[in-house]
């Protein structure tokens, strides 16, 4: 003691802070210099400047991140792709090198070959895990496969059929109350922010349909479930999210935000034990009858969990059934309220697209109030060719989650290039879509006909257009690939189709003059600060226009 006091006494403290500084300032020089221009294997890989257009003041060590934050997503990707090839090699903060891939050789390999040994980032899992729990969208290896098994009956062709008169229960009330909307407003343009209707709408499918519980959301908005999904999805800004990701403890902080944060997950929490406790009471009670027979996501979950013998042999653990719901509820919801709300803002700036899609369904399917030509099954939808193609195309145009990364967890090999273990890899679905080197020069462009049958097409149209082939699917993957491909994907995709037929059987849609908006990538790509379009009756009249344009088209 005597001996390290007088150590301690002799340091100088100029000399000690000196000291450190100087091996700070070495570590930041090795990591953000050294390393990625002199040693890192990355740099062999062709990729942009370590400059960026919108660091106006040039500061240091910000690569190429001011272009991804002040653009909108995939377009300096889709710039880098095309001018650098398939794999490119770019700036993060602090000159980090990031992997973005465009090969689809590559793409198999990280996605597909070796999904497994390629995980999502743990700053993602520690933003996400809270909010969607530790379901399967966010587990890894060995547990991931146990999940998907167990989940893989509850998202069967069979049990989604089942389930279209279900989801088709909000979609039409949605449809009734901005009917109502409209009459009430006379001769007034009725002018709607439809994001959060579709969004207490999709809550209250997922909630019947996943759960066979009603939440409610559509004739209480205020509900507690709704407000709490708003306050994570609708409130959280593009820097608060960054801060939660690149500063750990950030989230932590008691700033209100992150107390609104807390507040909403823990609401979250509350109300998914909830329904676990009610659904395996229920299962119980049916059991003891002999009658189970609920087609709810849960109920078949539950069923199937309960004749798994053991933790051994892949049964789910209550905390595990617990993430399910949390991720069901989350991904479930918010990925289809936002592609419905992009497919009606694209249909409101494509008037001739939305009348072709609605005069399709009056022709084979008929009004709700009427005697349907048809039922709103599965099936009839699915033999709907110009609503399939419009889903499709909105689907590759504005996909919900426009950007994905990975890990690698040990060292690797990528077309020939050499990657260390802890590199970003990344995927780019919002730039891979519009690639005109895949897609033709009008990629930009909305266009269901690219994935018609050419058969029922003009000569005109089929002249004009490239079409969408099977050598072309690595670069569409809105539900990403391989095996951590969106198990929900055919439930999504249903879901979409029956909630535009009842909001578009008897309304249309347009533009608010001089509204704008912009592309924000949250935890989906929605728009900000919202969605307004003119809502009104569609007419009879208009009906009869529209049979005599599909005839001389």
């Amino acid at each position: 003691m005597p001996i390290a006091s007088t150590l301690v006494r002799s340091v100088d403290p100029i000399t000690a802070i000196s000291t450190l500084f100087a091996l700070l300032s070495s570590l930041i020089f090795y990591k953000t210099y050294l390393l990625p221009n002199f040693l890192s294997p990355l740099r062999h890989i062709p990729g942009p400047p370590n400059k960026s257009k919108h660091n106006k003041y040039n500061l240091p060590f910000l690569g190429n991140f001011p272009d991804i934050i002040k653009e909108e997503a995939g377009i300096p990707h889709r710039q880098w792709i095309e001018q650098y090839g398939g794999i490119v090699c770019y700036r993060g903060l602090f000159n980090n090198r990031r992997i973005l891939l465009a090969d689809p050789k590559a793409i198999q390999h990280v996605f597909g070959t070796n999904s497994y040994k390629y995980p999502k980032p743990s700053s993602l899992v520690r933003l996400l895990g809270k909010v969607i729990g530790h379901g399967v969208l966010l587990a890894e290896g060995d547990v991931h496969r146990k999940q998907r098994k167990m989940l893989n009956p509850a998202f069967s062709h069979k049990h989604i059929k089942d389930m279209v008169h279900i989801m088709a229960g909000p979609a039409e009330t949605l449809g009734k109350q901005w009917e109502e909307h409209v009459d009430r407003s006379g001769e007034k343009p009725f002018e709607l922010d439809i994001i959060a209707d579709l969004g207490s709408c999709t809550l209250d499918i997922i909630g019947l349909s996943g759960f066979g519980y009603d939440f409610q959301a559509m004739t209480n908005p205020n509900n507690e479930m709704s407000m709490a999904y708003r306050e994570l999805f609708y409130k959280e800004t593009t820097s608060t999210q960054f801060l939660r990701v690149f500063i750990p403890y950030y989230a932590d902080l008691p700033t209100k935000a992150n107390l609104d944060r807390k507040k909403a997950i823990e609401t979250i929490d509350r109300v998914t034990m909830r329904i676990i406790n009610e659904k395996r009471a229920l299962a119980n009670a049916k059991n003891s009858d002999g009658d189970d027979s609920s087609k709810d996501l849960m109920s078949i979950l539950i069923r199937g969990n309960e004749q798994v013998g053991s933790l051994e042999d892949g049964k789910l653990t209550d905390t595990e059934l617990k993430d399910q719901i949390m991720t069901f509820l989350a991904a479930g919801h918010e990925t289809t309220s936002v592609t419905v709300t992009w497919m009606l803002h694209v249909f409101s700036i494509y008037p001739d697209v939305q009348r072709k899609v609605r005069q399709e369904m009056l022709e084979h399917i008929g009004r709700p109030t009427e005697a349907h030509k048809c039922p709103l099954t599965y099936d009839t939808l699915n033999t709907l060719p110009y609503l399939n193609a419009c889903v499709k195309e909105l689907l590759r145009f504005i996909p919900p989650v426009p950007t994905t990364s990975r890990v690698a967890a040990e060292d690797d090999t990528i077309l020939g290039y050499d990657i260390p273990k802890g590199t970003q890899v990344f995927l780019s679905p919002a730039a891979l879509h519009k690639l005109k080197s895949v897609f033709g020069e009008d990629a930009e462009e909305f266009k269901p006909e690219r994935w018609m049958d050419p058969a029922t097409l003009t000569e005109e149209q089929r002249q004009s257009t490239k079409f969408v082939t099977s050598e072309m699917s690595w670069a569409y993957i809105p539900f990403l690939t391989g095996p951590r491909n969106c198990i929900g994907s055919k439930f999504a995709t249903m879901e979409t189709k029956i909630i535009l037929y009842y909001l578009l059987i008897n309304l249309e849609y347009a533009p608010v003059p001089g509204f704008k908006f912009k592309k924000a990538s949250r935890i989906t790509w929605r728009p900000f600060p919202g969605m307004r379009l003119i809502v009104k009756r569609f007419s009879d009249k208009n009906n009869n226009d529209d049979s005599a344009t599909l005839i001389e088209s």
